[in-house]
């Protein structure tokens, strides 16, 4: 491996010595980072990064917060941290974080190829920026996934409402006698957007509030539905209970027709589908359906998905010097080269400038290079990612046909994106079992609604107001945060080339 990341650096010989003018021979950058299922310190990528930029890092693992945290109180010698926004927030009030304000002020570079947004969201009150920021695109992840030789073979069309889904529910059970619709998720995203529901949390336009979705009449029709459709054996009779290996068995196994699918689902269903004698056998994806007034409700992921932090114990020449190797990843060139490898050996461009991966050398070489960015280069990111995406003609079918879809109705981006408040960090998560949790139920009919007020008050007093509360007190202090979120535009608009509408 070695021989050959050497002869393949040759080409980049100009701007990896550009770059590693900035580093120090012999000095080392010890960064913490979470368990990882391959070594960082001898992967090819770990090592073409302190050749094409200079710096050399040091890799070590956590195993989860409780050890981090223990870590950073014993007083770490760490130069680098990679922490969850959760954890981010927490040392941050702990004040265990140092004020980066001077190490990017070195290397400007730093701020100005990562989203703004991101860099908001790791500024404090005081105005110091505490970490780096890793923004995720916001990009539609994925809806119904059907079988599109089953539709094809019955005249199946895609559903645009939630009687005609209903519709295409009863067919599939007349016609083929397998199970319509299989999964697990208490909320189905592309059904509860017919019923006029996106997020758990969203702005009341009437209030101007932030409040759950509880307060959203069309959740009780949505439960009300899927208990319907549960009890008639239109979905999954193992709904309540699945896990995704059951879930991928049926699907694989042609057990069943429709379940939720992304595209790193697909491939692995079409190839076992193909095996077993359904050589026509292919997916495409229904998108959120209209809801009463024939709006579609298209939920994107978007965010911070991790936050990278200098310990306050780290000098300011550290700091600034940990700084100079971030700036290294982000430089364009060099952000190609460890996210897609070498164009030639690890991926071709076609006439729309998108990176198509030569196979098997990139996922030989480069599986993991996503695992090494710090901070995300929003110009660069969003087409050098397509290379991921592009892997099978599967996996690259199932991006395209499900963003090219969502994309025609506007995207609806998650208001507390970007939440950074303590009753957030304290409650969130567990409201948000709670919901699931009575959501089955009610779905398996063990609940009925007939409890659905009590809940909603049981929800309150386990700090579902005390979030509500904070929610918009924290909303009308940064709605540009919030807004920014909601808005949601998908970089990869124009690299398809479609507009939304």
């Amino acid at each position: 491996m070695l021989k050959r990341l050497v002869s393949l650096l040759l080409a980049l010989a100009l701007g990896a010595g550009m770059m590693a003018a900035f580093a120090e021979e012999g000095k080392t950058i010890r960064m913490l980072v979470g368990t990882q299922s391959f070594d960082m310190n001898t992967n090819y990528v770990g090592v073409l990064l302190e050749e094409i930029t200079g710096y050399k890092v040091q890799y070590d693992y956590y195993a989860d917060d409780n050890q981090l945290a223990m870590e950073i109180a014993s007083g770490t010698d760490y130069d680098l941290i990679s922490v969850s926004p959760n954890m981010y927030q927490t040392l941050l009030a702990q004040g265990a974080l140092k004020n980066l304000n001077a190490a990017i002020e070195a290397y400007p570079a730093v701020r100005d190829a990562i989203y703004p947004l991101g860099w908001t969201y790791c500024t404090a009150a005081d105005g110091g920026i505490y970490g780096v920021p890793n923004v995720d695109d916001a990009v539609y992840v994925g809806g119904i996934g059907y079988r599109t030789d089953i539709f094809e073979a019955h005249g199946y069309q895609e559903p645009a409402t939630v009687q005609e889904f209903y519709d295409l529910l009863v067919a599939i059970k007349k016609d083929t006698g397998l199970i319509p619709l299989t999964g697990r998720n208490a909320v189905e995203a592309v059904i509860a957007s017919g019923f006029g529901l996106s997020y758990d949390f969203v702005v009341d336009p009437e209030s101007d509030r932030i409040v759950s979705w509880l307060r959203d009449p069309g959740m009780k029709e949505y439960l009300a539905w899927m208990n319907k459709v549960y009890t008639e054996g239109l979905i999954d009779v193992d709904w309540p209970v699945n896990a995704n290996d059951k879930i991928n068995e049926k699907i694989s196994s042609n057990q069943a027709v429709m379940t939720f699918a992304a595209h790193w689902h697909t491939l692995n269903w079409v190839n076992a589908l193909v095996e077993s004698g359904h050589k026509e056998a292919y997916f495409k994806t229904i998108v959120p359906l209209e809801d009463a007034q024939g709006k579609r409700h298209i939920a994107v992921s978007n965010g911070i998905s991790r936050v990278f932090v200098v310990p306050v114990t780290a000098s300011d020449e550290d700091a600034v010097y940990t700084m100079g190797m971030i700036a290294s990843r982000l430089e364009p060139e060099n952000y190609w080269t460890f996210n897609d490898g070498i164009e030639g050996t690890h991926y071709t461009k076609g006439e729309d400038g998108i990176p198509v991966p030569i196979l098997p050398q990139f996922n030989d070489d480069m599986n993991q290079g996503s695992q090494y960015q710090i901070g995300r280069n929003q110009y660069e990111h969003p087409i050098t990612w397509m290379a991921r995406v592009h892997k099978t003609q599967v996996q690259w079918d199932t991006f395209y046909d499900a963003n090219s879809k969502a994309a025609a109705f506007g995207f609806e981006g998650r208001p507390l994106t970007f939440a950074r408040f303590p009753e957030y960090t304290e409650y969130y998560a567990a409201l948000g079992t709670l919901c699931s949790d009575y959501f089955m139920q009610v779905i398996a009919g063990t609940e009925t609604l007939d409890s659905y007020d009590d809940f909603v008050k049981e929800w309150e007093s386990a700090g579902g107001l005390a979030l509500e509360e904070a929610a918009t007190a924290w909303y009308h202090e940064n709605p540009e945060l919030v807004n920014a979120a909601r808005e949601s535009t998908s970089p990869y608009n124009a690299i398809f080339g479609y507009d939304i509408k």
